[in-house]
């Protein structure tokens, strides 16, 4: 089901409002810049010297300045004008033109982009959780990379054992709230939008047969979800204990199955029948 013009417009008012305040909001919540590290250790082995990335759902440019100050070429995608007017501003204040460039369109026109070619393709903190079918997305993807290109998609899926534990505090909407297949409402600064958990068979799924996993973990299995910002800073001891789990079950069955948030890379060959 493609996704309402209406949903679109209530993603960019949201995150509109919450350019504001995410870069701030992110420098005080040492979890979410622990998951954002964990995200840079899974991608960085599978950059080349002079690969050109074309990032979806950017947000502020986090990930974008973090990539091209390594020496990578980055062209930003974002639906928010929000979004796109920080990421400019960094851009210009990091004086990084010349390695960041910026699209401000939905990730399902990325058929904008045929005429060039990228050697990795990055979205990060469950940006496509606002789509009800990722092939709108996906389906870009083999014209848009070279071969043997790579893809890394950080999506939520259904099953966030944090999530679920609410349920003992009654919280018995919001702990099952990714099961629903119709779509679940999301509230990003007073602004209600929907948004879809994919499990990774059905992330596989929409990449379709040319793509080969080469690499997939959990992101927050053990650790709590950056919005227990209570619970976090009350066991700060507990928490670091949590972190070590994670690093060492995460990748393995079960675990990698289930989270805040998937990491999954994909390797593009076009000679796959």
């Amino acid at each position: 089901m493609r996704p309402t013009n209406l949903n679109s417009e209530k993603v960019n008012l949201a995150f509109t409002k919450q350019s504001e305040i995410y870069d701030e909001y992110e420098k005080a919540n040492a979890l979410l810049s622990w998951m954002r590290q964990q995200v840079y250790d899974a991608v960085l082995p599978h950059l080349k010297k002079g690969s050109k990335i074309l990032e979806l759902n950017s947000g502020t440019g986090t990930d974008a300045i973090f990539f091209a100050k390594l020496g990578f070429d980055v062209l930003c995608n974002d639906l928010s004008d929000g979004m796109i007017k920080k990421i400019s501003e960094k851009i210009k204040n990091e004086n990084l033109q010349n390695r960041i460039k910026v699209l401000q369109c939905s990730y399902t026109e990325l058929d904008k982009l045929y005429n060039e070619k990228f050697d990795f393709i990055f979205s990060n903190f469950g940006g496509l959780n606002c789509i009800s079918d990722l092939r709108l997305v996906t389906t870009h993807f083999p014209k848009l990379l070279n071969d043997s290109g790579k893809v890394c998609l950080v999506i939520m899926p259904p099953v966030c054992p944090w999530e679920i534990l609410q349920v003992f505090k009654g919280k018995f909407k919001f702990a099952f709230r990714r099961f629903d297949k119709s779509g679940a409402d999301a509230n990003v600064e007073g602004v209600s939008f929907k948004t879809y958990y994919f499990s990774a068979n059905e992330i596989k799924s929409s990449l379709g047969s040319k793509f080969r996993i080469i690499h997939k973990r959990a992101l927050g299995v053990f650790t709590p979800i950056p919005q227990m910002e209570n619970f976090i800073n009350k066991h700060k001891l507990l928490i670091k204990l949590f972190q070590k789990f994670d690093k060492v079950f995460s990748k393995h069955f079960p675990f990698n199955l289930v989270g805040d948030h998937l990491i999954l890379i994909a390797e593009y060959k076009s000679t796959i029948k």
